[in-house]
């Protein structure tokens, strides 16, 4: 084979084909260098969930390892993002992974996440390219969790980070490089990059030297809810189409010993329309600016605190866009974690932190700092009921001044203090009600706006 390979798929999307996934297969001989791929559809739209009266369609790629839901030869998704990619035995396209061109049959996935009612008339061209070197080439190496990078050990047990923002390597606009730059200056100690359902930023925090710690994981971002999952085991499905896909990938996760969180559950979010779903230990109770709709992700989280569940609060800034104006922002919110001064601060130590619900959410990385205690348990940790059913809190707030300090249980907001000045501390007896958990949140005295939340101490 010496000249490219030329192949064009075609076809239409029916309405009662979207938020569906369909398998375009064609097929490879051997000694194939790179796949090269364009594709273009009719009364093209964006993907934002307020626009209407159009098609969007996203595009991925699989090999001839198989197209099974949980068990596939995934190489590459860019939703909608790009309308072309390449996927090469060296070199590849950001979202997709570079290694072996398997001779074999491949398929292009497309996701009809809006078909219009006329339908949306499709065409994917393929360029398949000669290879001139046949050396064995291998899949790139992607940051381990347990990772070289670290930090300075911090004087008081705190370490302040972002959990999620993207890179070109899905639909942001900034290199995995120009991230870190960003989260270094900002002075942030650990950083989470969560492309979209790929592996390839992985890749690229494999191979740059930095400052911050570094956690390795991707958004698994599904038509019927997004969900993080920071760890370093296999890629995970993200075709959901019905609550059981949802459940076997989540168990499926769960076995690769990520850390999931369940994000921004509110309307256009997406909404976490599978609501009976359970399995993740987090929900992102703060994504982006507060008043981007996160009162009804906190108000997801405290029903489950309300029935019982322990699920650890978190936040991401789903920063996308460096190079033009966003209201986004890199690190707005901030998430910071407790690290005992005996154990060191390393990817693993931070997701075991979270876990454990050692951590606050604060609005961004010179925010307030809040601290909840009762007697030996510090947030996220379970203290047997009390006497009397009332508990003696241990609180700090600093970076608060005009904030006015809220103590909710069950039973609402049943304590509030006005901060005044820059650092404060005090001990505030309170009386549960029999509720379950106690937790403390910063909001603004004139607009109610929140400024930091903790995770709840918990009472058997």
């Amino acid at each position: 084979m010496n000249e490219p390979i030329h192949l064009t798929l075609t076809g239409t999307l029916q309405p009662d084909q979207m938020l569906t996934y369909v398998h375009l297969p064609f097929t490879v001989p051997e000694g194939v260098d790179r796949i090269q791929v364009a594709y273009a559809y009719d009364a093209m739209i964006g993907s934002d969930p307020g626009l209407t009266g159009g098609n969007t369609i996203d595009i991925g790629l699989f090999d001839p390892r198989g197209i099974h839901f949980l068990n596939t030869g995934y190489r590459g998704w860019s939703g909608s993002a790009r309308r072309e990619f390449v996927v090469g035995r060296k070199e590849a396209t950001p979202g997709y992974m570079p290694g072996p061109i398997f001779a074999g049959i491949w398929h292009i996935c497309l996701g009809a996440y809006k078909v219009a009612d006329e339908g949306c008339h499709y065409q994917v061209n393929i360029d398949l390219y000669p290879a001139f070197d046949s050396s064995q080439v291998d899949f790139p190496e992607r940051l381990p969790l347990d990772n070289a990078k670290t930090t300075a050990a911090s004087a008081d047990g705190w370490y302040a980070g972002e959990l999620h923002c993207h890179t070109v390597n899905s639909d942001g606009d900034s290199t995995t490089e120009e991230i870190i730059q960003q989260a270094e200056a900002l002075g942030l100690n650990f950083l989470a990059i969560m492309d979209h359902n790929n592996l390839t930023h992985q890749v690229d925090l494999n191979r740059i030297q930095s400052s911050l710690i570094l956690i390795p994981g991707f958004e698994v971002t599904t038509y019927y809810g997004h969900w993080n999952i920071w760890g370093d085991g296999e890629w995970v499905d993200f075709r959901i189409q019905k609550p059981d896909d949802l459940a076997q990938a989540i168990a499926y996760a769960r076995t690769q010993g990520y850390l999931i969180s369940c994000n921004h559950p509110r309307p256009y979010g997406p909404d976490w329309e599978f609501a009976s779903v359970e399995g993740y230990t987090c929900v992102e109770v703060w994504n982006g600016p507060w008043e981007l709709s996160n009162t009804a992700c906190l108000a997801f989280w405290e029903a489950r605190l309300k029935r019982g569940e322990r699920l650890s609060a978190v936040g991401g800034s789903d920063h996308h866009f460096s190079h033009e104006p966003h209201i986004a922002q890199l690190a707005h919110p901030t998430t910071v974690v407790y690290i005992p001064p005996d154990m060191p601060p390393t990817a693993r130590t931070i997701l075991h932190a979270i876990r454990a619900g050692h951590c606050f959410v604060t609005e961004a990385p010179d925010g307030a700092r809040l601290t909840l205690r009762a007697g030996s348990a510090m947030m996220g940790d379970s203290l047997p009921r009390p006497d009397g059913d009332r508990v003696t809190l241990e609180l700090s707030v600093r970076n608060g001044t005009g904030g006015r300090l809220q103590i909710i249980t069950t039973s609402g907001v049943i304590v509030e203090t006005d901060i005044t000045e820059n650092a404060v501390e005090w001990s505030q007896e309170v009386r549960l009600d029999n509720s379950p958990y106690v937790r403390i949140q910063l909001v603004d005295a004139h607009y109610g706006q929140v400024r930091a939340l903790t995770n709840p101490i918990y009472f058997d």
